[in-house]
């Protein structure tokens, strides 16, 4: 059985367990999503004598959605800026989770902001490491201190 085109990302391991955990592994995205979308407008086909190969360090596989417009089995090149811009996006679902997930939590939580963080890291399959948990809670705090005490 032929396997299906991807795409190779090189992303934050917080990052790549994250969305992993939201869309599987490899990476199913919903054919409308943003992302999607990204890879619709940005594929495009391999350079000439090139086979797509896996990246030695990558750590997330997205999965490229079938296009009427750009077959992934000729159309399954993203350049840098693209994988670049998908990452991006990413980033911004981990962001928007967080802030919804915790922020919403934060307002009536009387206890420690921390154990609210290592909660959420563990429910969307994040591993608890001095660098995951100190990275997500910098986030969240920097978020924090942006948007939900502000607004």
């Amino acid at each position: 059985m032929e396997s299906s085109p991807c795409i190779n990302l090189k992303v934050k391991p917080y990052l790549a367990s994250f969305i992993t955990n939201l869309y599987g592994d490899p990476v199913n995205l919903d054919k409308d999503s943003p992302e999607s979308r990204i890879l619709r407008k940005f594929i495009r086909k391999s350079p000439e004598g090139e086979t797509p190969e896996p990246e030695e360090s990558a750590n997330l596989t997205v999965l490229l959605p079938y296009f009427k417009e750009a077959d992934p089995r000729v159309y399954n090149h993203l350049p840098t800026s693209g994988k670049k811009l998908l990452e991006e996006s990413f980033h911004q679902i981990l962001v928007r989770n967080m802030l919804d997930e915790i922020g919403n939590l934060d307002t009536y939580f009387s206890g420690k902001i921390s154990s609210l963080v290592e909660a959420w890291m563990e429910k969307h399959g994040i591993e608890y490491s001095e660098t995951n948990w100190n990275t997500i809670s910098q986030k969240y705090y920097r978020l924090r201190k942006k948007y939900v005490k502000h607004n």
